[in-house]
């Protein structure tokens, strides 16, 4: 069966015409009347090169013969329909695949076309796909025209990069940024592009509530921290966000076992011991929360119930049958595995 088969003869676009080219099936039509035998039988690079044409002037091209871009050669064609014409767009919509593209697309190919770093990414690539032109198109330049594994992210990513670039750009010094940029450049895969991004979007950690003790040491810094999330084979490194942010401190108790211990901000008692736990996230023994507790209290920190925990149990002491859960039993809490 000829693909013509499927195509009844109307006066205006047919669905097939609607399929292939959704953006611009009314003035095909018009040029071509059903069953458009001459476009939908050329080239998907010929296809292309009219689309471009009318995406560039957003209607009928009075200035360009849109049926001479079908038979002349290609190189031709494509100077006709862009002046002037990146030197690879022939080979470019020769990458496009079978559906015409968004005017948009088509105006980003052409702008990317013209420069020298996106245009090498370009010709290089296997395939030209919208989703990788609008990565391009979004990208800072700084970063765009660095290459690697930037310019292989999603459009998603790639505004999400261009958000940060533009909020750090407001927070560092340009020479700073440009060295960090550096350093992403170098990310071996999107997810550790998107670590360093996230490190350099971090502001250093605030001073710990308290210096600590012999016994129990702050962890002051991100590494510190994810550190300490490798020796206890724990999810700690959740945890940076939160300690930047001054929701958690992070301390880690030394003497063996050894434990990491989290404290967080009370409205009423200040900073308060919210959990403690010992590698693999495995409950605290007895004798060791004791002396954590010791630790804890002697440098000021409330260990006990939050007061949270004291307002919710007050509202609801009046009732027949209150009972009240004993201290040892809510701090006990703190230090197991649930």
């Amino acid at each position: 069966m000829s693909i013509l088969s499927l195509v009844e003869t109307t006066p205006v676009a047919s669905p097939l015409l609607r399929l292939i080219a959704p953006d611009y099936a009314e003035v095909l039509a018009a040029l071509w009347p059903a069953p458009h035998t001459a476009f939908i039988t050329a080239p998907a690079a010929r296809r292309h090169l009219v689309c471009l044409a009318l995406a560039l002037d957003g209607r009928r091209n009075s200035s360009v013969d849109l049926t001479q871009l079908l038979v002349a050669p290609l190189r031709k064609a494509a100077r006709l329909a862009v002046s002037p014409a990146p030197e690879g767009l022939p080979r470019a919509v020769e990458q496009l695949g079978e559906i015409a593209w968004s005017p948009r697309d088509y105006r980003d190919l052409v702008a990317l076309l013209g420069r020298s770093a996106p245009a090498k990414t370009l010709r290089h690539a296997n395939g030209i796909t919208p989703g990788q032109v609008r990565t391009l198109a979004t990208l800072p330049e700084p970063l765009r025209d660095a290459g690697g594994v930037v310019v292989r992210v999603t459009p998603d990513q790639a505004d999400l990069l261009a958000e940060a670039h533009v909020l750090l750009g407001r927070r560092l010094p340009a020479q700073v940024l440009a060295g960090r940029i550096q350093a992403w450049i170098r990310a071996p895969t999107a997810k550790a592009l998107f670590n360093l991004v996230a490190d350099d979007f971090r502001r250093e950690l605030p001073k710990a509530p308290h210096p600590g003790t012999d016994r129990l040491k702050p962890l002051e810094t991100a590494q510190a921290i994810r550190d300490a999330a490798r020796r206890y084979r724990n999810c700690l490194a959740n945890y940076v966000d939160y300690a930047a942010d001054q929701q958690s401190a992070i301390y880690e108790w030394l003497p063996a076992p050894g434990a990491v211990v989290e404290l967080t901000p009370d409205a009423y008692f200040g900073w308060r011991l919210d959990q403690a736990r010992l590698e693999n996230n495995k409950s605290v023994d007895e004798a060791t929360r004791e002396a954590i507790v010791e630790e804890l209290r002697g440098m000021g920190i409330h260990v006990g119930r939050s007061a949270w925990q004291i307002r919710r149990a007050l509202e609801r002491a009046g009732s027949s049958g209150f009972t009240l859960e004993p201290l040892d039993a809510a701090i006990a809490e703190y230090f197991r595995d649930d």
